[in-house]
């Protein structure tokens, strides 16, 4: 048993991330309570060290949830802006492709044949009798795996040479590898990312039987890119999600097959988008609730967000009339309500009044909030700030724990050392010739 380590931890907590503390023997347990009375007053700045460390890792979390929350609803804003607000994108065959229309959908019409869909290449190994059992000598054995140029090298050998091991190591590294059982034993599966360019190049140096397992993999699946036209343009895509092949539309591929996708004005998504931006509008104002009442509590950067976001949004088309005009309105708590009646009436009334309310070249609420958001939550936003300077301090008092779980090991075991050869020859001995 170590010791010391058990010692430190109990005083000062595993948290302190204490370095190596062991020493030879077994200290008694008068040795010890002396020791552990020695090193008591440093209790306290190890405590406050901890908390200090504790709080700025809590902080920096805080702001890399605030920063993800900021972008969702930047997505759900940016898509209300432009031709997202009043247009639908609709597909002749849904079991061919789905489609739908962003900011930039223009009207229209256009023809798609869709000849072949991305997909990952899957392949598998021989069997073997069951996940755990040891494969081969153990001996080192190289696994170089990658796609394109890009590769990593694994090392396989007594702690990892079976198929478990293999699967973990690899998965370890980044790749899709998992084990595939049936009624006659276990294999080996590995998948690449969709698309051509990502198929496999794997090669073993090593053990023989690690290279027979691993060379030996079978293709199930090969790798693929999707091939489509889009009025009679070619088109090849790695994934079946496409997000330019049209401007302002977003395709899912789910088949081979004809189809015409439309973009069309439609006032009823008017409506259903307005809704969605209430709902995420609201659940930003949820995440700044719990990140206020936890890490981010009195923070800068989450106080300047919330204000600048709240007073925009009062402020949408000139005064509060104006969001009243379209069933909207905010109350104490900072939620946007909507009145659903009120706003369908407003689209029946007069769509292109409420349309210009969220976009208008730029004026529009979702249009500002979407560039409000860029401001406060991209790379040169004062919530980037906040994260690199919270990164900083982790980084910083990480340093210090590190520094001072080395200056409390060695003084415990120079103190064990000192009180133990005082209990055995019966008088005091210099500290600081046992710390040279």
């Amino acid at each position: 048993m170590d010791y010391v380590s058990s010692l430190l931890s109990t005083m000062y907590g595993n948290s302190l991330a204490l370095g190596n503390a062991s020493v030879v023997g077994s200290p008694s347990t008068d040795v010890l309570a002396r020791v552990e009375q020695a090193l008591a007053p440093q209790r306290g700045a190890a405590a406050k060290l901890n908390a200090s460390f504790t709080a700025s890792q809590a902080r920096f979390s805080g702001l890399g949830q605030l920063q993800s929350a900021l972008a969702v609803f930047q997505d759900v804003a940016e898509s209300l802006a432009g031709s997202g607000l009043s247009t639908s994108a609709s597909s002749s065959a849904k079991n061919v492709l789905g489609a739908v229309s962003g900011p930039k959908a223009e009207v229209g019409t256009h023809d798609i044949r869709v000849s072949q869909l991305a997909q990952q290449q899957i392949l598998i190994s021989p069997e073997a009798d069951s996940a755990n059992t040891p494969l081969g000598t153990g001996s080192p054995t190289v696994i170089r795996i990658g796609s394109g140029n890009t590769s990593k090298s694994i090392t396989i050998d007594s702690r990892n040479n079976s198929l478990q091991g293999i699967a973990d190591a690899l998965k370890d590294a980044g790749f899709d590898a998992s084990l595939v059982r049936s009624s006659t034993g276990t294999a080996l599966q590995l998948r690449s990312a969709s698309g051509e360019a990502s198929k496999l190049n794997i090669t073993v140096a090593g053990d023989a039987t690690i290279r027979s397992l691993v060379g030996g993999l079978e293709q199930t699946q090969a790798a693929q890119d999707a091939i489509l036209t889009v009025d009679g343009k070619s088109i090849r895509s790695a994934g079946n999600k496409l997000e330019s092949a049209i401007q302002g539309v977003t395709l899912n591929l789910a088949a081979t097959g004809n189809t015409t996708v439309t973009v069309a004005r439609d006032s009823s998504q008017i409506a259903k988008n307005v809704d969605a931006f209430v709902k995420g509008f609201n659940a930003l104002q949820d995440r700044f609730d719990s990140l206020g009442k936890g890490a981010l509590k009195g923070n800068t950067a989450l106080n300047q967000v919330r204000s600048q976001l709240d007073q925009l949004v009062r402020s949408a088309g000139g005064s509060s009339e104006a969001l009243a005009s379209a069933g909207l309105s905010v109350d104490s708590n900072g939620r946007l309500k909507l009145d659903s009646e009120k706003l369908n009436a407003a689209i029946s009334a007069d769509p292109a009044a409420v349309t210009k309310l969220f976009t208008n070249e730029g004026r529009g609420l979702a249009d500002s909030l979407g560039s409000r958001l860029d401001s406060l939550a991209g790379q040169r936003s004062v919530v980037a700030s906040a994260l690199k300077q919270a990164d900083r301090e982790v980084e910083g008092l990480q340093s210090r724990r590190s520094s001072m779980a080395q200056m409390l090991t060695v003084q415990a075991q120079a103190l064990v050392r000192l009180y133990t050869q005082d209990a055995q020859l019966g008088g005091p001995t210099s500290l600081l010739d046992l710390l040279a």
